[in-house]
């Protein structure tokens, strides 16, 4: 029988396993740990179904050495939120832009380049959002001290 919900299939169009969480216990109906090749077929096929981008942030999780990049998608028509992290390593923090997909993923991109420093490959601008053009550091990241 063929399903109607729109995230499971979006998520079958480019192989990925659909697994369903508990909505009222954590106000998600799919969350899932993706490699980076994955986010931008991940993204048309989303775009595609009526889908949306909530947020792009980052979270650094200097203790195992990398950073996570976090993407929050929801449908226009029904509630369908869907939370993608995918692990980046913190020495080469470099994922694929959305932003030609989902131009709001720009301004999102651009603030998570500047607070924490992963470049988004192929983003349609990436100059800072925030801070000054010539600012060289990340004030999200754990390792942050302050500017002198």
């Amino acid at each position: 029988m063929a399903t109607t919900n729109p995230l499971q299939k979006a998520l079958d169009k480019v192989g990925i396993e659909y697994k369903p969480t508990e909505f009222p216990n954590c106000g998600l109906h799919c969350s899932l740990v993706l490699e980076k090749e994955q986010i931008q077929p991940l993204a048309r096929a989303l775009a595609g179904r009526g889908f949306f981008i909530e947020t792009v942030t980052a979270v650094d999780r200097i203790k195992e050495d990398i950073f996570e990049c976090v993407y929050l998608f929801n449908h226009y028509d029904q509630s369908q939120r869907l939370l993608v992290r995918v692990p980046l390593p913190r020495n080469r923090a470099v994922q694929p832009s959305i932003g030609k997909i989902f131009p709001g993923a720009v301004w999102h991109e651009r603030e998570t380049t500047e607070m924490f420093g992963i470049r988004f490959d192929g983003c349609p601008d990436s100059r800072n959002l925030l801070l000054p053009e010539d600012a060289d550091f990340h004030p999200l990241c754990k390792d942050f001290s302050g500017v002198s």
